[in-house]
């Protein structure tokens, strides 16, 4: 009876170990990139006129394949509501083999305005700016990452 208890336990432990993993999850066994954004802080938040508030929202994708983006509101189960000067702790990320995009997005409604973009390619802390004019304003962000 102790025997076959042992072999159960063992089957369900190896049943537990190797279960079916998600593609981010395989490139970061494979040696992929991990990339954590740690905050944002918003410099000139304008896009929607200035003094408003920008509706802050992340994507990322795999460098140069515009089809791996995993979905609109990835990062905020609401988007992340910014003046200018906001700064907040965000602390989300992405695991891909190859370089990580990531795109930062300010959402009116059902339209989305990219702010800006940038690709995290090896690893290390560090901080991106992110840009785009609006007509003769632009929101600027800066962002922070860890990437490993």
């Amino acid at each position: 009876m102790v025997r076959y208890n042992q072999a159960q336990t063992i089957d369900n432990l190896n049943d537990q170990l190797f279960t079916e993993i998600s593609s981010e999850q395989a490139a970061v066994i494979e040696g992929g990139l991990q990339v954590l954004l740690t905050s944002i802080r918003s410099i000139r938040s304008v896009a929607d006129g200035v003094g408003g508030t920008d509706d802050l929202f992340i994507r990322y994708g795999r460098n140069g394949d515009a089809n791996a983006v995993n979905g609109p509101d990835l990062t905020f189960a609401r988007p992340k509501g910014m003046k200018t000067g906001n700064f907040a702790n965000i602390s989300t990320g992405s695991s891909r083999s190859g370089a990580v995009d990531v795109e930062l997005f300010d959402k009116d409604g059902s339209s989305r305005q990219l702010i800006g973009r940038f690709s995290i390619s090896r690893a290390g802390r560090g901080t991106r700016t992110v840009s785009a004019a609006n007509g003769s304003f632009g929101s600027i962000y800066e962002i922070t990452f860890n990437a490993f």
